[in-house]
């Protein structure tokens, strides 16, 4: 069995305007000025996440 991790799947797709990034932060980033959507940082280290979920799993997984 192979084991999935679903935070991962499509994590550089924006789900407003379907728009495909390589990397996550150019994600944030077209996010933050595109759609002026909130962003969520980790208290620990800063990193910047879409979701509170995804910030949530980061924190579970990292710390």
């Amino acid at each position: 069995m192979i084991k999935v991790n679903i935070f991962h799947l499509n994590k550089d797709k924006c789900e407003k305007c379907n728009e495909k990034f390589s990397k996550y932060d150019e994600l944030i980033a077209h996010t933050k000025q595109t759609h002026h959507h909130t962003i969520v940082k980790c208290t620990k280290c800063g990193k910047e996440f879409i979701h509170e979920k995804d910030r949530l799993h980061h924190t579970r997984e990292e710390h």
